[in-house]
């Protein structure tokens, strides 16, 4: 079997070149040029050179592996938009990066029923959690031991915690504004779960619309909902039983799941989207243009989010530099079919 020293020599160069090159996982401890990393490659491959897993942790005190953490058991399985384009987001760089990653399944139904002495695992350098708890104990953990860790969807409460988050206010703002400049004054939020760091953001971006309209925002268009089919299909059918009086004439829905449940009850009720309803999600992931019709969203740079939330990860586990310990993506708003002009049914 080929050693370092083996690829050292056939490729010129020294023994820690070589390491870094093959090793180093983009450490930089030692600046070696494109020619030279492009040979020792060449040289690594010709002789089967395969670096060992075991040792290089012995030596870098690594495992070469990070932990990804959703808030329920099921977000692996239930084809969530919003956590299939967190994983995405997260694999790439994780891949680029030569990581590995280890997805925490042993989760109970939230983050209350989560030991955070579990998740602090020796066989990982560090943490992507996804949507942690209000004041997470699992991060205050993390923080007093000085493990890495990076929060995705995270209120802060110190300029220490490490996360990544979009503008959810202007999110917000943008889609109760895009409603109002199609003539629509009676606008329901079906808002999302108490709790999720996106939640209160988006509705304070919605009253803020409202507001800046000269619209008293009323707080019967206010619904509890969440962020599934279900709460957006049990939000709509509560609204409904009112007298029609009483009915918006658009809707901004806490997310595109809860907006295609919304507009399951819509039709139930015999109500076109947009004709007697414009509606507008949040997300807009690829689901937002497989419903029918098409659902104008927010744009939420998850996938994006995921990508930045690991790039921190590794450079903290390196031990680099993090320029930018909060980052709040930017969001868009993508029109599409579900909102249209207010018209009386």
């Amino acid at each position: 079997m080929a050693t370092l020293r083996d690829v050292a020599k056939r490729a010129g160069a020294s023994v820690s070149a070589v390491s870094e090159v093959l090793n180093g996982k983009g450490r930089h401890t030692i600046r070696v040029g494109q020619a030279t990393r492009e040979r020792i490659w060449a040289v690594a491959k010709e002789l089967g050179y395969t670096p060992n897993p075991i040792a290089r942790s012995l030596v870098t005190r690594k495992t070469g592996v990070l932990g990804l953490v959703f808030p329920y058991s099921g977000a692996f399985i239930d084809r969530n938009p919003f956590c299939t384009q967190v994983m995405s987001g997260v694999f790439e760089e994780v891949v680029r990066e030569r990581y590995n990653l280890m997805l925490h399944t042993a989760l109970g139904d939230d983050w209350s029923t989560v030991e955070e002495s579990a998740l602090l695992d020796p066989r990982v350098d560090g943490l992507l959690l996804v949507l942690p708890s209000p004041h997470s104990p699992v991060i205050a953990r993390c923080l007093r031991e000085g493990f890495p860790c990076v929060a995705i969807v995270y209120e802060p409460d110190s300029d220490d915690v490490y996360t990544v988050n979009a503008d959810e206010f202007t999110g917000g703002r943008l889609a109760t504004e895009h409603l109002l400049e199609l003539g629509h004054w009676r606008i329901a939020h079906l808002v999302g779960t108490p709790g999720i760091a996106t939640t209160e953001p988006r509705k304070q971006g919605y009253l803020a619309a409202l507001a800046a309209a000269g619209i008293q925002a009323d707080p019967a268009l206010l619904v509890p909902a969440g962020f599934d089919w279900q709460n957006g299909y049990e939000a709509i059918r509560t609204l409904l039983e009112r007298p029609s009086s009483q009915h918006p004439t658009a809707i901004f829905a806490a997310n595109d799941l809860c907006a295609e449940g919304a507009m399951h009850a819509l039709r139930e009720r015999g109500l076109r989207v947009p004709e007697d309803m414009a509606l507008v999600g949040y997300d807009d992931t690829w689901f937002a243009t497989m419903t029918h019709p098409p659902l104008t969203s927010v744009y939420m740079p998850i996938y994006e989010m995921g990508v930045l939330a690991a790039q921190m990860l590794i450079a903290l586990v390196e031990g680099r530099e993090v320029a930018d310990r909060q980052p709040v993506l930017p969001v868009r708003l993508s029109v599409r079919e579900s909102s249209g002009p207010i018209s009386s049914y």
